[in-house]
Order: C-alpha cells, then structure tokens, then sequence
C-alpha cells in the first residue's frame, strides 16, 4: 500500500483552511488575528484512518487581537485595508502567508493542529500609494513614550469609573497615526 501527497479535496478545502487557520489563531499568544485571503495551495497525505492535510495560506491580519479569542470570520479589517483597496495609502497593515500542518483522525473527526509557520510584512507603501488621497496612514514605532501614554490613560480610566476591576497595560501592539 503506497501512500503518496495529493492536492486536497476542492469542495472542502477552503472550509478545511478556515478551521486550520482558527487553530491556528487560538495557539497564538501575540498580535491579530489571522484573517484568509485566499488558499494558496492545499495537499493531503491519507495515512491508513487519518489524514494530513498540508496548507499554504495568504492572510491578512484583522482588528481583534488574538487575546479576544474570537474567530477570524467575525473580526472587522481596519479601514486602512479598505482604504487600500480603494486605492488609499496603507502602511499599518500585515499580510503574508501561513503555512499550516493538521491532522485528522477519522474517528475523531477533529482537525488538530500539527505545525505552523507564518511569515508577515507591511503592505508595502509603494503598492498603495495614491496621490489624491486625503488620509495618510503611518505606522510608529512602539516606545516607552507610548506605553507611558497608555499607561496614564487607563490610570484616568481606573481612576475615574467605579470599576471592581483595575485594568493595567500589559503590552503595546501598534501606533498608528
């Protein structure tokens, strides 16, 4: 019995993409949620009553953070990504690609998550700039100045409301201006 790598299902794969990608967005202990753009490349491996599933995805990332626990279909993209694509400059944007390894017992029926690697960059200014556009988005880098702001601004907000809760700022992901 020879068992070979063939391209993967083409009625589920893109199902079978969006339940590998919440694995991995829910492993994840830092940034944004994952959102698919589209599957970039799917294979299978069937071992006797299991699967492998081997996945390479382009994805963008979203506003919720990966802390929120929510799923990738039910976070927003930033107006910079609408932005970018009516033609408006955008340079606080991820995209890039995940490649993903799952396996699927046929008994269990639930995908699990073997391995991930995910590589992002900015959007690239170059590939969104509009000449007539009013709005200018830049990212800034994160310094101790801006997580001193931060800190203050929810010193106000503890200090201000009758919260049975005191909120601290653990870490600062992005500034954008």
């Amino acid at each position: 019995n020879k068992t070979s790598i063939i391209p993967a299902d083409c009625n589920t794969v893109e199902t079978d993409a969006g339940v590998a990608l919440d694995l991995v967005n829910r492993h994840r202990r830092d940034g944004y949620v994952f959102g698919l753009i589209r599957v970039a490349d799917a294979q299978e491996l069937h071992i006797g009553n299991s699967s492998v599933l081997y996945l390479t995805l382009d994805v963008l990332e979203t506003e919720c953070s990966v802390l929120s626990r929510r799923h990738w279909e039910s976070c927003e993209y930033s107006d910079t990504y609408s932005m970018a694509s009516n033609g408006t400059q955008a340079e606080s944007y991820d995209f890039g690609q995940c490649k993903i390894i799952t396996y699927t017992s046929q008994l269990l029926k639930k995908p699990q998550l073997y391995g991930f690697n995910c590589t992002l960059s900015p959007v690239p200014p170059d590939l969104l700039e509009c000449k007539d556009c009013p709005v200018k988005v830049k990212v800034l880098e994160v310094t101790e100045q801006h997580k001193n702001t931060a800190a203050k601004a929810l010193q106000k907000f503890n200090s201000e409301g009758s919260h049975t809760n005191y909120f601290d700022v653990d870490k600062v992901e992005k500034m954008v201006s």
